[in-house]
């Protein structure tokens, strides 16, 4: 494994975990027939499931998972610049196919999510605990893994192998592997090094330096490993000093500010953001802000803010379809002028998790700034307020957009958080400043890791 020191997890261990998931998952006992269908939002790209109508074929495999948002926001990333050069492309979501093997997933999945509400909402002791768990993926992790991804290969079942797989999640790149597919190359999701985070047998991208440098010292050897740069959907990285110069001019004609504030996808942030509208109440009923906010598919999470917004209030508008979403962008691109009878908050709610995650994807080109924990969205070409993490290892990720110069400070407490607002609503030079750190990073071609993944996949 990568030629690094294994063996921590003793046979009888290893055994013991494939027996526990074989008898109670059933898992590994057969392979899953599977087909495709066109994915309704993306026009070219096909979706693998073991429902559909088409024989699958080779072409470009996008391997993600959904758990949470990131991961799927992270294969949104590379497909979009696979469809804009053309290149015949399947998305595979491990839970998008329905086996014992999805099953036991999606329960580890179901218990990641409630954790991190848990440490999102109480903090304290229950959030440190949460932290350290979530930085400490060890070899013992890792080669655990690999191993289940032996018993997970079913799930490729009629990929052919001489095909090209690009992964978001480690067990994706892990299952490539052990099926024998030629050419498996794996997206690390953040900038905190773990081995868990690894696909040996693959050529594994980070997207900074310091995230090379560390895993290098971890003995991960070179030609394993490669710096491409930040995972962002085409549409953004092609338009992001057009956008960036847009905020500007915004800036300039001291317009409202847009802050938009995504709820990710375990729905942990619901009293921060209730917290900061309050906080805000000033400059969001002064027009000095407004508030869009993407709950997602939370649907619980959408009407606790509904009802916090009555109580307040504070007048708001909801979008729920897609069509209304596009309807709404249309009407406010950065360079057109706010319209006064605007109200305060919009609310964003969508009924598919793909709608969800990429709505935010589309509203990033029409804001300011984007108020976001320090997840995946942490290496996007736009000015960023970092409220507070889920997770220890995301911590590294606010390190990064300081070095680029285009991200605040983690703000740990709310008050934190409101006090940017303020400075973000009131003065002009922090944010012209991470506009123009925005302009040079994409010059420099900082933002291009997933268009560089594409090119990789398709070279010889």
């Amino acid at each position: 494994m990568f030629g690094l020191e294994t063996g921590f997890l003793s046979k009888q261990t290893a055994g013991l975990i494939r027996g526990i998931l074989q008898k109670r998952y059933s898992i590994g006992n057969k392979s899953v027939p599977l087909f495709s269908s066109p994915s309704p939002l993306f026009p070219g790209l096909e979706l693998i499931s073991d429902k559909g109508p088409n024989p699958l074929q080779k072409r470009l495999v996008v391997g993600s998972i959904r758990m949470g948002y990131g991961h799927h926001r992270m294969a949104l990333s590379v497909y979009s610049h696979s469809l804009k050069k053309q290149i015949p492309t399947y998305l595979h979501d491990l839970l998008a196919i329905e086996s014992p093997e999805a099953t036991a997933i999606a329960d580890i999945d179901s218990g990641y999510s409630y954790f991190s509400r848990l440490s999102a909402e109480i903090g304290g002791p229950v959030e440190w605990i949460w932290g350290q768990l979530m930085s400490q993926g060890n070899l013992t992790s890792l080669e655990l893994s690999c191993q289940l991804a032996e018993l997970y290969k079913g799930l490729m079942n009629g990929i052919p192998t001489d095909t090209s797989v690009i992964t978001t999640y480690p067990l994706n790149g892990q299952i490539s592997v052990a099926s024998g597919f030629q050419k498996t190359i794996h997206l690390i999701c953040d900038n905190y090094p773990q081995y868990y985070l690894l696909v040996p047998g693959a050529l594994n991208l980070v997207q900074s330096p310091s995230s090379y440098t560390k895993f290098i010292q971890m003995g991960v050897p070179k030609e394993n490993l490669a710096v491409a740069g930040h995972w962002v959907s085409e549409d953004v990285v092609s338009n992001a000093v057009t956008d960036s110069e847009n905020r500007v001019r915004r800036i300039d004609a001291k317009k409202c500010r847009r802050f938009l504030i995504p709820i990710g996808g375990a729905g942990a942030q619901k009293g921060y953001v209730l917290d900061l509208i309050r906080l805000s109440k000033n400059h969001l009923q002064n027009k000095k802000a407004v508030f869009w906010i993407n709950a997602g598919d939370h649907t619980k999470v959408l009407k606790s803010i509904e009802e916090f917004l009555i109580v307040q209030k504070i007048p708001y508008l909801s979008i729920n379809t897609w069509e209304d979403l596009i309807h709404f962008i249309e009407r406010h691109p950065l360079r057109s002028e706010d319209n006064e009878n605007n109200p305060p908050v919009v609310l964003f709610h969508f009924p598919s998790h793909t709608e969800a995650f990429s709505a935010t994807d589309r509203l990033i080109r029409i804001t300011d700034v984007l108020v976001t924990k320090p997840s995946e969205l942490a290496f996007y070409p736009v000015p960023k307020l970092f409220i507070r993490r889920v997770g220890d290892h995301e911590a590294a990720s606010v390190l990064r957009s300081l070095e680029l110069g285009e991200g605040t400070v983690e703000c740990r407490e709310v008050i934190h958080a409101k006090e940017l607002i303020h400075i973000f609503t009131e003065s002009e030079d922090l944010l012209l400043r991470m506009n123009e750190s925005v302009i040079r990073n994409t010059i420099e071609g900082i933002y291009n890791g997933s268009k560089a993944a594409v090119e990789m996949s398709a070279a010889n």
